[in-house]
């Protein structure tokens, strides 16, 4: 019993250890194929003649259960341990996320100065864990636990994880280019490859283990199912997958007013140049989902008074071995996570900006087969060039208040936290990430030959 409670524990703290994130990177005009993943309306008009990324790896971590002080790494990095050093947040409805983000081969390119196509490839993994007990954890940390009485009390306990590959397909097109206005859309229609799921819930479980007799004594349900696409080690497996047709969908709007008197931020109306005071996005991503057929579902209906030893070794055995269950095979649909997205993004000078970005889920956090993005807002204060771009970060991120970080692009290379300079000043990090990226980027002209000698006039 005792082995199963700090398995559990462990596995919280697991969450934390394992992170990176794109956070901020997607307001840098010179992120090219990435920024798709945000708002596809990116690709029209863009920096770029053609952009191929080569790989990009992010991924986030966020929970409101543990925090760790990350200072300590740098003081004992051997002696850490994230059980002992860290501190706890239990309440009733505790909640994890992660989610791992792969962007493999891709490139866009131009079809004319108004329309431009991209191909991409992307593998993708997202947990949520919603409604966890915090407080039972809390109480197993107790080393001495096992030796006295405690109560379970465990609400709409909701679980989902959830791995996929996707195909994508983006146009992007200028649909409005007058005097002070511009406004651009885009639309990406993606094949998706699903590569399984692991699923748990439970709308109530209560009882209490009696330390003299070593039972657990409880009353309520709990169903856990597995989708088809793993191997025989539980794994997933692409191979195995099946398979719909998803999309994301865009616009931009951008205000562009007359330039040529602020030689700080003239342009001469170039595609190499940003010719915006400010734009505004609007975008819906991950639209869709993929169904698994004949999926078992066991639903166990938890009640009695059962030996609390018998769910040591495994604890799935031990239901079954205790509690009645029944198993129903059906179709379970896995829903994307599905997200409202904007973005505001103020030229200050000519390469300074500052930008506000951020997320709202869509999917209802009770829906038993679905993934849910991470709300969030982020304020970018930047210098963007096409040489480089240096950022720094504050965001808002829900399970994990405020986290601070930065980033940096120089040429074709892109690495950065979300998190990191929270974390190094704070003793209590909800949420930790990383970022890094390689591509091989060709951009527009800053100047026509045409143009030259005006151009170093104005400069």
């Amino acid at each position: 019993m005792k082995k199963l409670l700090y398995s559990a524990i462990a596995l919280l703290i697991s969450f934390l250890s394992i992170a990176q994130s794109y956070s901020g990177k997607e307001t840098d005009n010179y992120s090219g194929i990435t920024s798709l993943s945000f708002n596809p309306a990116n690709l029209a008009d863009s920096r770029f003649k053609t952009d191929i990324n080569l790989f990009q790896v992010s991924s986030t971590t966020s929970n409101d259960y543990y925090a760790f002080n990350f200072s300590e790494l740098f003081n004992d990095a051997s002696g850490i341990s994230f059980e002992e050093s860290g501190m706890r947040f239990p309440s009733q409805n505790n909640n994890v996320y992660q989610n791992l983000d792969i962007l493999g081969p891709s490139f866009l390119f131009n079809l004319s100065d108004k329309h431009s196509l991209a191909i991409s490839t992307r593998v993708r993994g997202y947990l949520n864990l919603r409604e966890v007990n915090g407080n039972i954890f809390e109480t197993l940390q107790d080393g001495d636990i096992l030796n006295k009485d405690f109560n379970i009390d465990m609400e709409n306990l909701n679980g989902t994880a959830h791995a996929w590959a996707e195909a994508g397909l983006t146009y992007g097109f200028v649909v409005m280019n007058k005097k002070n206005h511009f406004l651009k859309a885009g639309v990406t229609a993606k094949y998706l490859l699903g590569a399984g799921g692991f699923f748990m819930n439970s709308n109530s479980i209560n009882g209490s283990y009696d330390s003299v007799a070593e039972t657990i004594s409880a009353n309520g349900d709990l169903s856990y199912a597995a989708a088809n696409s793993t191997d025989e080690n539980d794994d997933f497996d692409f191979g195995n997958g099946s398979s719909s047709i998803g999309g994301d969908i865009g616009f931009i709007y951008e205000y562009r007013p007359e330039l040529k008197k602020d030689r700080k931020l003239d342009s001469l109306a170039l595609r190499g140049h940003n010719q915006y005071r400010f734009k505004l996005g609007l975008s819906i991503t991950d639209i869709g989902s993929i169904t698994y057929q004949d999926v078992n579902i066991d639903t166990y209906s938890v009640s009695g008074t059962v030996s609390a030893s018998d769910f040591e070794d495994d604890f799935e055995q031990g239901l079954e071995d205790n509690y009645s269950f029944i198993t129903t095979t059906e179709d379970v649909t896995v829903q994307l996570p599905t997200a409202l997205r904007y973005s505001l993004d103020l030229r200050v000078d000519r390469n300074i900006y500052i930008a506000a970005t951020g997320a709202v889920g869509l999917n209802a956090s009770t829906d038993p087969y679905s993934n849910n993005q991470l709300n969030y807002t982020t304020i970018v204060p930047r210098y963007e060039s096409r040489l480089f771009t240096l950022y720094t970060n504050i965001s808002f991120v829900e399970y994990a208040d405020m986290t601070w970080g930065a980033g940096l692009r120089f040429g074709p290379l892109s690495f950065g936290s979300g998190s990191i300079l929270s974390n190094l000043i704070s003793e209590d990090s909800q949420a930790a990430d990383f970022y890094i990226g390689l591509k091989i980027p060709f951009h527009h002209r800053l100047k026509s030959k045409e143009k030259k000698n005006k151009f170093k006039e104005l400069l």
